[in-house]
């Protein structure tokens, strides 16, 4: 007898928020205490980060796995055999989840007050945005598949918003007068304001904010007296990698309070399960 999908209810945005804003607080706690916590505290937020990360992408593999088996194949070629094999998909969901939550979670203790302002209303804004989808998808979707979409649509809306806001906040926000100082003396002043209490982690950290401070060097200097081309060209580069990295942590810390909702299990079926043997939506 083929296994069947149970529905989900739509989700509650308290009860998500809360879920969500315990994640928040967990990051929150790392980044205020990084520079008193050693490797093995470290290692351990960053394989909870990447579990939570993992769950969030492991739920929409599946799910696009289950939907292209039924439509599309026999479940009895070879592609469905292949596609059968489950410990590939999550392995490989494993591998690229893991750069994420290391980028995220060395990303953290550089933020600033207003950066982390903006982390945690999006706690609210993103529940929000759950319920509103999954009363939007009400009618338009089957309900076995309807949370997992919604969490997939919501978590590619959120990490736009949120890469916005870190973005105001990093362009509005006072920071350092770099007027007076060449690119090599801002690297160093900006490499020697990371404080972590591991230092494998911390040379990872000092990559971000040296980075970040080669984008305000720049911005402070692009429309002055660049001194030539190859000024220009740091300069411009400098832009890119800041706002390349600052997508890289919305998105990361997206997946992350999605993850802590994904419920990927619901999805580990085999080969060839009807996805139309749901019960109806109550």
């Amino acid at each position: 007898m083929a296994e069947q999908l149970t529905t989900t209810p739509v989700s509650n945005p308290v009860l998500d928020g809360l879920a969500m804003g315990g994640v928040w607080t967990l990051l929150a706690g790392w980044a205020w205490l990084a520079g008193r916590l050693d490797c093995g505290a470290g290692a351990a937020v960053i394989a909870a980060v990447w579990g939570l990360i993992l769950l969030a992408a492991s739920e929409l593999a599946l799910l696009r796995r289950h939907v292209f088996v039924w439509a599309y194949l026999t479940g009895e070629g070879f592609i469905a055999r292949w596609l059968g094999r489950r410990a590939l998909l999550l392995a490989w969901q494993a591998v690229k989840s893991l750069p994420l939550a290391l980028a995220l979670v060395v990303s953290l203790p550089l933020l600033r007050g207003p950066q982390w302002l903006v982390l945690l209303l999006d706690v609210a804004f993103l529940s929000a945005l759950l319920w509103l989808l999954q009363r939007a998808l009400r009618g338009e979707v089957r309900p076995a598949y309807r949370t997992p979409l919604a969490h997939a649509w919501a978590h590619r809306i959120n990490s736009v918003s949120v890469w916005l806001g870190l973005l105001l906040t990093l362009l509005y926000a006072a920071r350092e007068d770099y007027a007076a100082l060449g690119l090599v003396e801002v690297v160093r002043y900006s490499a020697a304001q990371v404080d972590l209490g591991c230092d494998a982690l911390a040379v990872l950290a000092r990559l971000g904010a040296v980075a970040e401070g080669a984008l305000w060097w720049a911005a402070q200097r692009l429309f002055s007296d660049l001194g030539g081309t190859p000024q220009a060209l740091v300069a411009w580069s400098g832009f890119i990698a800041v706002f390349g990295a600052s997508f890289v942590i919305a998105w990361s810390y997206s997946r992350a309070l999605t993850g802590v909702l994904a419920r990927p299990w619901r999805y580990i079926l085999p080969v060839g399960t009807d996805p139309d043997r749901t019960r109806a939506d109550p």
